[in-house]
C-alpha cells in the first residue's frame, strides 16, 4: 500500500463535515462561505505536506510537487471540492483528497517521479449560474466569450479572472480524476475497479406546448386545447419509444405547468428534455426523433430549443492501461467501463490526455446524503490512482 489509507479516510471525513447539514446533506454550492472554508481546508493540508499552492482567476485550487525533471510537463489529478445540495460526503472531494494522498505519499516515500504531479480542487464542477464543469472548462479554456459580466460579478468573478485561469495545454502530460462510480455496476459485480472508457454527452433542449388557458369546471374536455393533457400524452409516447433503444439516455425532471391554478386548463406546458449518449451523433438522432413526436401534437403549438450541448469525449488508452497495469500491482479486480454521468475530466480531455479511476457506490447511490462508498474501497481507490500516476510517469517519459 502506497497511501496512509488512515490518515486519507481522517482528512476526508474532516473535508465531509464542512457544509454538512445533519438530516439534509451537504450544502456546499461553489462560490459560499462553505466552499470556501473548504477550499481553505484543502490547502492548508497542501501547505503542512509542503506542497506549492495557488488559486486561480477562477478559484481553481493546485498544490505541486516536483518531479526530477524540471522540463517535463505537468501530471494534473484531483477532481471538484463543491457539491449538490443534499447531496454526500464523496461525489467530487473523494478525487481532490485522494490526490492529494497519493502525491504526498509519493513525496514522503520519495518514490521516483520524473513529471512534476499537481493535485487540482476544480470549482463549480455541479453547476449554477456559470453552467457545469466551470472550473475545468474555464482552465481548459472552453468558456465562450462574450463572457457573462453579471453572473460573474454575482459570484465574485472578473472577465479577467476567466481569461487568466486559462492554461497551456503544451505544460500539461496528462490528467487523471478518481471518482465514486455513481452507480451499480461495480457493486453488482463485485468488482474494485471501474476504468471508464469515456464519458457522456450531455444535451439539454427547452421545451414549450402552447395550448389556451380556461375555465377548468366549464369547458367541455373535447373543447380543451390542455397543454398539460398534450404534454403528458407525448412524453407517454416519447418513455415507451426510448425502451426500444440501449445507446441513449434521457430524462424529464424539470416541468412547470401555466397559469398555474388547479380551477384552470394549462394554456402552457414547460419542461427540460435532457439526452445523454457516447456517442454525439446518437444525441442528435434522438433530438430530432423527439421533434418528430412533438410535430405531431395537434391541439397546441409546440417550441423546441436547444439550451446546453456537452459533446461526448473517449478517455486515453494509454491512461487506461496505466489504471489496469496499477490494479494489476495492487493484487485488484478492474474492468472498462462507460461513464454516465459528466466529470471535470470531460473538458480536460478536450486538451491534454484524461483518464478516469472508478470505485463502488453502495446501492448506486449518489447526489443524495445517503451516498456512501466502504472505508476499504475508498483507500484501495486512492492507493490505485497513486499507483497509477506512477505508471504513466514512465510511460508518458518512454511515448
Amino acid at each position: 500500500m502506497i497511501v496512509s489509507g488512515d490518515r486519507f479516510l481522517a482528512e476526508l471525513e474532516a473535508l465531509g463535515q464542512i457544509g454538512w447539514v445533519e438530516g439534509e446533506g451537504m450544502n456546499r454550492p461553489a462560490f459560499t462561505p462553505s466552499y470556501e472554508e473548504a477550499r481553505e481546508f484543502v490547502a492548508g493540508k497542501m501547505r503542512d505536506a509542503g506542497f506549492s499552492v495557488r488559486v486561480d482567476g477562477v478559484g481553481n485550487l493546485f498544490g505541486r510537487i516536483e518531479g526530477s525533471d524540471s522540463s517535463l510537463p505537468v501530471i494534473l489529478a484531483g477532481s471538484h471540492l463543491d457539491a449538490v445540495p443534499g447531496g454526500g460526503k464523496y461525489d467530487g472531494p473523494l478525487g481532490v483528497m485522494a490526490a492529494l494522498e497519493a502525491a504526498r505519499s509519493i513525496k514522503e516515500k520519495k518514490l521516483p517521479l520524473r513529471h512534476p504531479l499537481e493535485v487540482v480542487g476544480f470549482t463549480g464542477e455541479e453547476g449554477g449560474e456559470m453552467g457545469g464543469t466551470f472550473g475545468s472548462r474555464a482552465f481548459a479554456g472552453l468558456i465562450e466569450e462574450p463572457l457573462p459580466g453579471e453572473k460573474l460579478a454575482g459570484a465574485g468573478l472578473t472577465a479577467e479572472g476567466v481569461r487568466s485561469s486559462k492554461t497551456d495545454p503544451s505544460r500539461i502530460a496528462c490528467y487523471f480524476e478518481l471518482h465514486i462510480e455513481q452507480g451499480p455496476y461495480l457493486e453488482r459485480r463485485n468488482i474494485s475497479i471501474g476504468i471508464p472508457t469515456g464519458i457522456v454527452g450531455i444535451s439539454r433542449y427547452a421545451v414549450s406546448l402552447n395550448g389556451e388557458p380556461n375555465h377548468a369546471g366549464t369547458t367541455p374536455m373535447k373543447e380543451r386545447k390542455d397543454a398539460m393533457r398534450e404534454a403528458a400524452e407525448l412524453l407517454s409516447e416519447w418513455f415507451a419509444w426510448t425502451d426500444t433503444r440501449d445507446d441513449f439516455v434521457c430524462n424529464v425532471g424539470v416541468f412547470s405547468l401555466h397559469p398555474g391554478a388547479v380551477a384552470i386548463v394549462p394554456g402552457k406546458a414547460e419542461f427540460l428534455l435532457e439526452i445523454r449518449s457516447l456517442k454525439d451523433s446518437v444525441m442528435e438522432e434522438v433530438a430530432s426523433e423527439f421533434r418528430s413526436f412533438l410535430g405531431k401534437r395537434k391541439k397546441v403549438s409546440v417550441s423546441m430549443d436547444r439550451v446546453i450541448w456537452k459533446g461526448a469525449v473517449d478517455l486515453d488508452p494509454l491512461l487506461q492501461s496505466s489504471v489496469e497495469k496499477a490494479c494489476e500491482e495492487a493484487g485488484v479486480s478492474c474492468v472498462r467501463m462507460p461513464s454516465g454521468a459528466s466529470h471535470d475530466a470531460n473538458p480536460m480531455a478536450r486538451i491534454t490526455r484524461a483518464g478516469m479511476i472508478f470505485v463502488p457506490s453502495v446501492n448506486g447511490i449518489s447526489h443524495s446524503k445517503e451516498e456512501y462508498t466502504a472505508p476499504q474501497d475508498l483507500v484501495q481507490g486512492a492507493d490505485v490512482l497513486a499507483r497509477s500516476i506512477l505508471e504513466a510517469d514512465r510511460q508518458l517519459v518512454k511515448n
